[in-house]
């Protein structure tokens, strides 16, 4: 039992991570909000073009399935559940940061359906390799 929440929470402390980590790696891409501390992501929110938002998006996907394959990696049974119940915490992260900042709705709604899908894609993933390597 504590393997599997010890799973979860290493699993979204590496998707969390690389949120981070990719908000302050895309914010240097743009000129207009490039010197906007991290601090003030509020402003960098408001200020950002639209081709952040597209590329935070993709980065989101990843750490959606990041966070999923890492989760699922450590837990010893039921994989895909647990890297939903990843995805369904990550779900409910953005939920509350759309209400803590203004983002445009555009991306506030192509957001928050993608944490299912992929993190369990991420479980499935890595069950498809074990079962695979159980095989051989």
């Amino acid at each position: 039992m504590y393997r599997n929440i010890f799973s979860v929470i290493i699993g979204l402390s590496v998707s969390l991570a690389e949120i981070f980590y990719a908000i302050k790696w895309i914010k240097k891409w743009f000129s207009k909000i490039q010197f906007i501390p991290l601090k003030k992501l509020q402003y960098v929110f408001i200020y950002a073009p639209p081709e952040f938002f597209i590329t935070l998006f993709f980065f989101y996907i990843f750490s959606a399935l990041i966070g999923g394959l890492t989760t699922a990696f450590f837990v010893q049974n039921a994989k895909k559940a647990y890297a939903l119940l990843t995805g369904f915490i990550l779900f409910i992260i953005a939920f509350i940061h759309i209400f803590l900042y203004t983002l445009p709705l555009w991306f506030e709604i192509i957001i928050l359906p993608i944490f299912f899908p992929f993190s369990y894609l991420g479980g499935e993933f890595i069950e498809f390799l074990q079962r695979k390597k159980r095989i051989n």
